[in-house]
Parts: C-alpha cells; structure tokens; sequence
C-alpha cells in the first residue's frame, strides 16, 4: 500500500523486560535501593504504516543500545519501494538523514525545537511557522579558506572526528582531496494547537508534500506506537517462556512474524452488514 506512490515506515524503538540474568552485564540494570536488579533488551523496528506489519528489526542490549546505528543498519538494507522513513526526535542526526539521501529515499523526523538540536545552529526566519529549504556542506577540514566557508552556518558544518558520520573520513589525510558531503532538505515549522507548534526536518518535495501533509504523515506515525502496545500485550513479549538470550530472541521474532501473519490475514476479510427485513 502506497501513499503518493512511497511506503510509509515508522522507526522506533521499545525496551523489553526480560527474565533476570545478573551474569548478562550488557543487559542488567542494578538499582542503587538494592531492589532486584533487571535485564533489558532494545527493540529497534521498522514498521510499514499502511500495511500495518513490521518490516525490519534489530535487537540490543540496555547498555550497548545505539539506536542511530540500528537506523543506518535497517535503511541501508531495506527492500522495494521507496519509501518515507518517519521517526521521533531520537533519531534527529546528520548521519541518519544520509543513509536515507543515499538510498535515494526519503525521511521526516521530528526534531527539538529548541537549544540541543539540528535547528539550532541555524539561521531561521523571525516567525512562528516556516518552510525553509537548505543545501548543506558537511566537512571535517578545518583548512583557513574552510574556516571562512564555515561562518555561513546555513550552507556549511563542520563534523568533528567524535561525531559519527559515514560519508566523511574520520580524518582527512594530506594530498587526498575530500570534497563536502552536501545533504539537501527541508526544515518545517508548523502549529499543532493554539499554543504550541513541532519542527520536523524532511527531503520530501515542498510542492507535494507541503506543511499541513507533512503534519499529517507525523501524526500517522502513532501507529507504531500502538502496534508495540499489541505486541507486548496481546502477543505476550511482557513474559518470556525462556531465559537465555538466544531463545528470548527467537521469541521476540516470532512474535513479530505472528503479530505480521495476524495483520495479513485480517486485512483480507471482508466485513459483510447483517441483512435487514429478510424473512426467516
């Protein structure tokens, strides 16, 4: 099922409460209160909003969670159509927006509104809601004729090595050229109620997709929030049969396949009205 010719695949994530194992130091929480310590694995997810089944999924442990490199893993390796990526303010990140450019796909995050995040360290416009479109030189070279490029923060950032980025060298070498990563899209504000507005962040076309549809896509991502909920309470992934890690996660897989077998099949029945006046 498309919507404008593009999947719609919601990206989140959820903890998962697993049977206790003090001896897994990478998924084991010990409270400072000396309560009972617990386990906890991430589930990191891709799931297809208008066909209503996951298509993707990674799984980490509490202490080893990365979310922005379970992202990068799920994009790099989806499958068909392209698609829009739509993830909450978790996933806001130069490098996740590049592996979706470099698909030739397209994203929309939600992204702060505030200090903290991609936005500011933009220049934006003086008012409440804005559709503002941006071409920006990503670099790690901090040559002088670089630094002079820099003070246009609108056009060109400068990626320290410590910061995660994949189409850029973690440090340039000398006589090797290494031209900027240019990364293309949109930055949108716009109002959710009267007193309140969100800032997402998009490379979808602004004659298609212009504010009031990209709030719209937004707000369809609660879907993925609700199919964790089915996941966890009507499939069972709040209590696990097994203890060890390996059958834990051959329970959480199958669980996502049967939640997709579930869907499949209810998709396709059609629902008939009870006849009237038709006599006995």
């Amino acid at each position: 099922m498309l919507y404008k010719g593009y999947r719609l695949l919601a990206v989140d994530g959820s903890d998962l409460h697993v049977p206790t194992n003090p001896q897994d130091t990478q998924s084991c929480i010990t409270k400072k209160d000396n309560s009972k310590p617990v386990n906890l694995l991430h589930l990191n997810a891709v799931y297809d909003l208008l066909s209503h089944t996951y298509t993707d999924a990674v799984v980490q442990k509490c202490h080893t969670k990365d979310e922005h490199r379970a992202f990068c893993d799920m994009v790099d390796r989806a499958e068909g159509k392209p698609a829009v990526f739509i993830a909450d303010r978790g996933y806001e990140s130069f490098n996740d927006m590049a592996h979706v450019q470099e698909k030739g796909w397209f994203f929309l995050f939600r992204v702060k509104d505030n200090s903290g995040g991609i936005v500011s360290g933009f220049s934006m416009p003086d008012s409440d809601e804005f559709d503002k479109s941006f071409s920006l030189a990503l670099t790690r070279k901090q040559t002088n004729e670089m630094k002079q490029l820099l003070k246009d923060r609108n056009a060109y950032r400068f990626v320290p090595s410590s910061s995660t980025f994949d189409y850029l060298p973690a440090r340039n070498s000398k006589g090797i050229p290494v031209p900027p990563y240019v990364l293309s899209f949109r930055i949108v504000r716009f109002k959710i109620s009267d007193d309140s507005y969100e800032t997402v962040v998009t490379n979808l076309d602004a004659d298609s997709f212009p504010a009031p549809e990209l709030k719209k896509l937004y707000h369809m991502r609660w879907g993925i929030e609700t199919s964790f909920r089915d996941l966890k309470h009507t499939l069972g992934l709040l209590h696990f049969h097994a203890k060890k890690t390996e059958s834990v996660l051959q329970e959480i897989f199958v669980s996502l396949i049967m939640y997709n077998f579930t869907e499949l099949i209810t998709s396709h029945v059609i629902s008939r009205k009870k006849a009237e006046n038709i006599p006995i």
